[in-house]
């Protein structure tokens, strides 16, 4: 596997993570969420430029990205 690959894999795990704590939710609980509303695509697919922003940033944008595409976050 690529570098490139290991270290995308590596940040959705944390964003994953982060999300999961910001929202109250356990990690298998925030992966499908994120998964279901597009939020793990947006990651890989635009994980260049997201890895470097401040991740709690990233957290609130793929938040809001998943809301926009029907997610609902208590």
């Amino acid at each position: 596997m690529s570098e490139t690959a290991l270290n995308t894999i590596g940040f959705v795990a944390m964003i994953v993570a982060l999300f999961a704590k910001k929202h109250k939710f356990s990690e298998p609980v925030a992966y499908h969420y994120l998964s279901q509303y597009g939020g793990t695509e947006l990651l890989v697919n635009h994980y260049g430029y997201l890895h470097t922003q401040d991740y709690d940033q990233v957290v609130d944008d793929v938040a809001d990205y998943c809301q926009r595409n029907g997610g609902s976050l208590q």
